[in-house]
C-alpha cells in the first residue's frame, strides 16, 4: 500500500482529542517509508491544520467538512463547495423551530447564533474560535456556508433524519458522530474528495488504505483498495470494512499499521537507515 487516509475523531484520535501514541508512531513510520498520507475529517480546515501542526513538521493533503473542501500543500484549496443558500436557510429555520442547536461554517469560521454548552464544547474540542452572531440566516445569506451541523441527543437526531432527507433531496444528511448531524451538498463526501486528490496527483487508489469509525467514512472506504474500521466504529462501517482493529482508545490503527510493516505485508518504499 502506498497511500494512507486517516479519519481523525474516533479513529486515530483518543477521546481526549489527542493522537494516540501508537498511531502517531505508525504515521511517523509511514512518513519515513515515503508513503502518501491524507487526513479526512468532518472538522473545519483550520481545526485540522492546527491539530496536525502540533505533531508534524510537514503538511499533508486535507479533506475537510466531510468532503466539501480539499486543501493541498503548496497549492491551497482545490475544492470549496457551499451549501445551497435556500436549503441552508430552510434547514436553519427547521432546527430553530425544534430548538435544536445549529451552527454554520463560514469562511473557515465556526458561527453560531446561540452561545450555549454545545457551541462551547465543540469550539473547545476543535480548538477554533467561536463567532456568535445575532442571526445565522443573515450570515449565510451574505457569505454562504461550507457545511451546517446540528447537535442534539442521538435519539432526537434519529427522529428527524427521515423527514429532513425527504425535505432536502439536494443535501447529503448524515451523522458524523452520535450527537452530530451534518448537512453538505449532495454528491460531495470523503470518497469524492479523495478521488479528486488522486486525479490531481495521479494516484492509484487501489493502492490506498483508509481508516475510519463512522458512516460518513463509507464513501471513503468504497474509494480505496483496503479499508480498516476501528472496534468502536458503527455497525454500518464495520460491514463494509476489510478488517476491524482495536479501538481508537487502544491505538488500533497504529498497532495494525506497525504490525503490517513489521511482518512485511506492507513494504517500506524507502530503505531506512
Amino acid at each position: 500500500m502506498k497511500i494512507f487516509v486517516f479519519d481523525l475523531d474516533g479513529t486515530i484520535l483518543q477521546d481526549s482529542h489527542q493522537i494516540h501514541p501508537e498511531s502517531y508512531r505508525a504515521i511517523k513510520e509511514l512518513i519515513k517509508c515515503g508513503k502518501e498520507i491524507v487526513f479526512a475529517s468532518g472538522r473545519m480546515l483550520p481545526s485540522i491544520q492546527k491539530l496536525l501542526s502540533k505533531y508534524f513538521e510537514k503538511e499533508f493533503p486535507i479533506i475537510a467538512y466531510n468532503g466539501t473542501v480539499v486543501w493541498l500543500p503548496g497549492v491551497g484549496k482545490i475544492l470549496d463547495v457551499k451549501v445551497d443558500t435556500k436549503d441552508a436557510i430552510e434547514v436553519i429555520n427547521y432546527l430553530r423551530e425544534l430548538k435544536i442547536h445549529r451552527q454554520a461554517y463560514i469562511n473557515d469560521k465556526l458561527v453560531v447564533e446561540e452561545d450555549n454548552e454545545y457551541a462551547r464544547a465543540y469550539s473547545e474540542h476543535s480548538q477554533v474560535e467561536l463567532v456568535v452572531v445575532d442571526d445565522l440566516v443573515d450570515e449565510v445569506k451574505k457569505h454562504g456556508t461550507s457545511k451546517l451541523l446540528a447537535i442534539a441527543e442521538p435519539h432526537v437526531l434519529d427522529s428527524i433524519i427521515p423527514e429532513l432527507r425527504e425535505k432536502f433531496p439536494n443535501l447529503k444528511i448524515f451523522k458524523s458522530f452520535d450527537t452530530y448531524l451534518d448537512f453538505v451538498p449532495a454528491g460531495y463526501d470523503k470518497g469524492y474528495a479523495l478521488k479528486l486528490i488522486a486525479q490531481v496527483k495521479k494516484w492509484d487508489l487501489s493502492q490506498a488504505v483508509a481508516f475510519g469509525d463512522n458512516d460518513n467514512d463509507i464513501p471513503l472506504f468504497e474509494a480505496v483498495g483496503y479499508s480498516v474500521a476501528v472496534e468502536n466504529a458503527t455497525d454500518g462501517l464495520k460491514e463494509v470494512a476489510d478488517v476491524v482493529v482495536k479501538s481508537n482508545k487502544d491505538g488500533g490503527p497504529g498497532s495494525f499499521i506497525l504490525d503490517m510493516l513489521d511482518n512485511g505485508k506492507w513494504d517500506c518504499d524507502i530503505q531506512k537507515s
